[in-house]
C-alpha cells in the first residue's frame, strides 16, 4: 500500500467513526463496493484495538511480555473478527436486500476499536484494569450506532430488522453460549 493509500485509509476510517451518516451516503453514492478497503480498515482497528488491550494486560500485571500477549490476543482476536464480518453481513442480506454492501458496512463499524483504542492509550498506561473495561464497554456501543448507520443508508427495506437480525447473530448467541458454557464448566466442578 502506498503512503497516499495508507493516508486515505486513516483518514476514511476516522471519517465512518467520527461521522457515520455522512460517510455511508457518500460510500453508497461509489459505483462499486470497496470490501477489500473496509477489511483492512477494520483488521488496522482491530490490532491497535488489540495492542492497547495487550497493554493494558502488560500493565495490569507487571508483566514485560506485551509482544507475546499481542500475539495470543491477536490469535484469538481476528479469527472472531473474520467470524463476526461473516456472520454479520450474512444475517443482513436478505431482509436488507444488500449485497456485498452488508459486509463492507460490519467491516467499517470496526473502525471505532482503533480509534477508542488510541485515545486510551495513555490510561491504558496509568490505569490499566479501568480503561480496559471502559474501552471494552463502549466499542459495543459505538459499532452497533455504525452498523445502525450503514444499514439505514444502504437498505432497500427492513434496516431494524436486518439490525435486530445483526444484534442476535453477534451479540445474544455468543453471550448465550458463553454463559451456558460457563454454567456447563461450573457443574463439572
Amino acid at each position: 500500500m502506498t503512503r497516499a493509500g495508507a493516508v486515505g485509509l486513516v483518514r476514511d476510517a476516522w471519517w465512518a467513526a467520527s461521522a457515520p451518516m455522512s460517510f455511508f451516503r457518500a460510500l453508497h453514492e461509489t459505483p462499486a463496493p470497496q470490501l477489500p478497503r473496509a477489511l483492512g480498515a477494520a483488521l488496522v482497528a482491530t490490532l491497535l484495538a488489540l495492542a492497547v488491550l495487550s497493554l493494558a494486560f502488560v500493565r495490569a500485571t507487571a508483566s514485560d511480555g506485551f509482544l507475546l500477549v499481542w500475539a495470543f490476543a491477536s490469535a484469538i482476536g481476528l479469527p472472531y473478527l473474520a467470524m463476526v464480518i461473516l456472520l454479520g453481513g450474512l444475517v443482513m442480506v436478505r431482509p436488507a436486500e444488500l449485497d456485498v454492501r452488508a459486509w463492507e458496512i460490519v467491516a467499517w463499524s470496526w473502525v471505532p476499536a482503533g480509534t477508542l483504542a488510541l485515545s486510551l492509550v495513555p490510561a491504558a498506561i496509568v490505569v490499566p484494569l479501568p480503561t480496559a473495561l471502559v474501552g471494552l464497554l463502549a466499542f459495543p456501543f459505538w459499532h452497533v450506532v455504525l452498523v445502525a448507520t450503514g444499514v439505514r443508508v444502504f437498505a432497500r427495506r427492513r434496516a431494524l430488522t436486518a439490525l435486530v437480525l445483526y444484534l442476535v447473530a453477534v451479540f445474544v448467541v455468543p453471550a448465550l453460549l458463553l454463559a451456558v458454557s460457563y454454567a456447563v464448566m461450573s457443574a463439572m466442578r
